[in-house]
């Protein structure tokens, strides 16, 4: 057994010789009944199963650390936009309640209701409302757009919002990368105003840290070389990775590097590349892991029909 199924597997030996507090376990239980919708947040399809009882893990992992959030219930009125993994989260009541708002000069009032915080993202809970239709009002576009404290400065990575009947009202989610470990108040900045809303954060109460794996698989390609660096599996979303030669990741959409646990392929949420004078990097995020991790298997899928196995 290699290094990274090997990591996961005594994981997983030892979730199951400990167990939650009783209430946490019954609301967890709870959640993994109930079936929620799943919905598309921007360029993510459809998602999310097994998160809850992966958050049990995570917390094991860090058991010398309080990790694992608490609120007590879930935010309401998330249901028909939230992914079934944040859906699974919030049902366990798993977050950080936050409710500060801030009025802007023309009567909107932004309220940031939570936070969803872990070593791959920040999720963002918020609810717009205005005295008119947002739709029928651009000058009320005010998304947030930047995530500023102690050594962090994070852009909006994707969002998703749904408006009430009588278009008053939104409730949105918005991501961000993670801030920093020892920011303790974050400043929301906004598309289209000055004005800036600061809340307090405790990074004490983050989901749960991460777990981190070297997988280090390079492959030759047309061009050049293509190299997958590590995996860092979280309890919202699992990322890969890599480097490798400019033409090559430009030459490919990011897509058609498939992740697969136990031969059934995790949904992919989406990518980034980036080229500086240390080279092209680039990053994949895909659905987060199940706890009955058997394989861990990454190919790289040609239009063609082309298949080659990058890790195994």
């Amino acid at each position: 057994m290699d290094k990274v199924k090997e990591l996961f597997y005594h994981r997983k030996q030892q979730l199951n010789q400990i167990q939650a507090p009783a209430e946490l376990e019954q609301r967890l239980s709870q959640a993994l009944i109930k079936q929620p919708k799943s919905v598309r947040l921007f360029r993510m399809k459809k998602l999310w199963r097994y998160a809850t009882a992966f958050i049990i893990m995570i917390l094991i992992i860090n058991h010398a650390a309080p990790s694992l959030a608490y609120y007590g219930k879930k935010l309401l009125g998330y249901d028909h936009i939230i992914s079934d993994t944040l859906q699974h989260l919030n049902e366990g009541g798993l977050g950080q309640a936050i409710n500060k708002s801030l009025v802007f000069e023309n009567g909107l009032r932004f309220t940031v209701d939570g936070v969803m915080v872990d070593d791959n993202q920040l999720v963002m809970f918020y609810t717009l409302e205005s005295p008119k239709p947002l739709q029928d009002n651009p000058n009320y576009d005010v998304t947030p757009q930047q995530l500023t404290g102690f050594l962090t400065n994070a852009s909006a990575i994707s969002g998703v919002g749904e408006y009430s009947e009588d278009g008053k009202k939104l409730k949105g989610v918005q991501t961000f990368a993670p801030p920093n470990g020892f920011a303790r108040a974050l400043t929301i900045e906004f598309w289209g105003t000055n004005q800036t809303l600061t809340f307090t954060y405790n990074p004490a109460q983050a989901l749960g840290h991460s777990i981190k794996q070297s997988i280090r698989k390079s492959v030759k390609l047309d061009g050049g070389s293509l190299t997958i660096q590590t995996l860092t599996a979280s309890p919202t979303q699992t990322k890969i990775a890599g480097r490798g030669d400019k033409a090559v990741i430009e030459g490919l959409t990011l897509d058609q590097i498939k992740l697969l646990i136990n031969n059934e392929e995790v949904v992919w949420l989406g990518s980034s590349i980036k080229t500086g004078i240390t080279g092209t990097t680039f990053e994949i995020n895909y659905d987060a892991l199940p706890t009955d991790l058997a394989t861990i298997t990454l190919k790289l899928m040609f239009p063609d029909g082309q298949i080659v196995t990058i890790y195994q």
